[in-house]
């Protein structure tokens, strides 16, 4: 198991976070900085964000499941990106298919005006909570141009998502670039390339983009970085480029795994590092993480200690087709099949051709910069209707041979007769 494998992040801890200090820089820095702004939940929001916390927690174990099965590789995932963009996504979906949607989303019990304000809250608050934090939540949904998409869908994704909207030509091959260049626009360009191509059968992509960039409280002496020997889950060693420092941070454990928590700002945002005990490995980890209650019960018990902290430098850029989890795993299989109802987002049959999302994360002694950008395509069951014209060469005409990237002219004629 390789070291990203070994650390779970946290991008967005929704819990209230005690105190750290810092024993090695002082807290010069964290004076200056104004308090996080507390988000306050109502009591359905209070259950909305556990919901969201089951999803995210199911999510990462089926992608943890497939890796492990796979390259056993490492790997980021983004559950707030996807859990959003799936939402923006329920809001065209009807019947059965939004059912499952809900269902999935671990929403079932909540109206489309709760779901929505309830995003429309978690965003607007994260963005405003740590000013000395870098954080992005952007969305788009791109339309196709010659089909008509049903104006409530839009207005309400508009609204609640602040969601930019655009009518283009999936048959022209420019398009893709625009899309792709919409991603690396919104994360810092970590993530520039998110679709290879569009087609005229596409009806939609639903987007959402994630940049995060976040400075440690307590920062790392580069002098302490080393290298140190780093075990793999198989036993097998590699030298790693190790930091080190001691430091007050919130510690908690049980008999499963230990965690410590980094601050980074004014302490609004975190990394929580899970570490399995000895003789447990992260299967045991993730197992536990799924179980109703087990979060809210181990987090509850962070406290102040001194530790002795050794973390491991690290990079990952992930990309992942979701499919297969979301069908196989999580319920969704209706939306993509040709029983889909997105009648709430047009008159045309339409179901979900692939989710996908790509990740980026990178941690040094300075802090943490991260991203994700999650693309929900859909596709028509049929494809639109093509314009149809009567072009008729009953008389002379010219034409022109080109190269079409540049438009080079390599040849014209006429024919006359």
């Amino acid at each position: 198991m390789k070291i990203q494998s070994k650390l779970l992040l946290m991008m967005f801890p929704l819990i209230t976070m005690a105190a750290s200090c810092d024993k090695n820089t002082g807290n010069e820095r964290e004076a200056d900085l104004p308090a996080p702004i507390q988000i306050e939940l109502r009591g359905a929001e209070k259950e909305m964000v556990q919901s969201d916390q089951q999803f995210a927690f199911e999510f990462f174990a089926h992608v943890f499941d497939e890796e492990r099965a796979d390259k056993d590789a490492n790997f980021m995932v983004s559950p707030f990106s996807l859990s959003m963009a799936l939402a923006m996504t329920w809001n065209g979906a009807d019947g059965e298919t939004k059912k499952a949607m809900q269902e999935t989303l671990k929403m079932d019990a909540y109206s489309d005006e709760e779901l929505n304000a309830y995003y429309q809250k978690m965003k607007d608050a994260l963005l405003k909570t740590d000013p000395s934090t870098k954080l992005s939540i952007a969305n788009s949904i791109w339309t196709n141009q010659f089909v008509s998409i049903k104006s409530a869908f839009i207005d309400v994704n508009k609204k609640y998502y602040d969601a930019e909207v655009q009518a283009v030509d999936f048959s022209d091959v420019k398009t893709k670039d625009r899309i792709n260049r919409w991603a690396s626009d919104n994360t810092n360009r970590l993530i520039q390339s998110v679709l290879d191509k569009t087609q005229r059968e596409d009806l939609m992509y639903l987007l959402n983009a994630i940049y995060f960039k976040g400075i440690w409280i307590s920062k790392f002496d580069a002098k302490n970085t080393s290298k140190k020997l780093f075990t793999q889950e198989d036993g097998t060693g590699k030298e790693v480029d190790m930091m080190h420092q001691t430091a007050e941070f919130n510690y908690t454990a049980d008999e499963t795994v230990q965690a410590v928590q980094l601050p980074y700002g004014n302490q609004a945002f975190s990394m929580l590092v899970l570490l399995p005990q000895e003789g447990k490995q992260l299967q045991d980890v993730v197992t536990v993480l799924q179980e109703e209650g087990y979060w809210a019960h181990f987090t509850s018990g962070l406290h102040n200690a001194e530790v002795e902290l050794s973390l491991p430098k690290f990079k990952t850029e992930y990309s992942k087709r979701l499919n297969d989890i979301l069908i196989d795993k999580m319920g969704l299989g209706i939306a993509f099949s040709n029983a889909a109802d997105f009648s709430r987002m047009s008159d045309q049959d339409a179901n979900i051709s692939f989710v996908k999302q790509d990740t980026y994360i990178g941690t040094d002694e300075e802090g943490t910069e991260a991203a994700a950008v999650t693309v929900v395509g859909m596709e028509l069951a049929a494809a639109p209707p093509v314009q149809k014209v009567v072009f008729n060469a009953d008389k002379p005409f010219l034409y022109v041979i080109r190269e079409n990237s540049t438009g080079a002219v390599l040849f014209m004629g006429t024919v006359k007769k």
